[in-house]
């Protein structure tokens, strides 16, 4: 039967001396794209919520 006890320490050393990877510029590109989106969202919504209420004051 193995002993994991003595395995897990060198697993956890092993993990904490992982190499930082290389992030892509299309990585960036896709993000900036997505916040974009996001903000163009937001802005639909805060229009559409400023039209509709100017229409509900001019009827009442």
């Amino acid at each position: 039967m193995a002993d994991l006890t003595s395995y897990t320490p060198h697993v956890l050393a092993v993990s904490t001396l992982a190499e930082k990877t290389e992030r892509s510029p299309l990585l960036y590109a896709w993000w900036a794209l997505n916040l974009i989106v996001l903000i163009g969202i937001v802005y639909g919504v805060y229009w559409g919520l400023k039209k509709w209420r100017a229409g509900r004051d001019s009827r009442g």
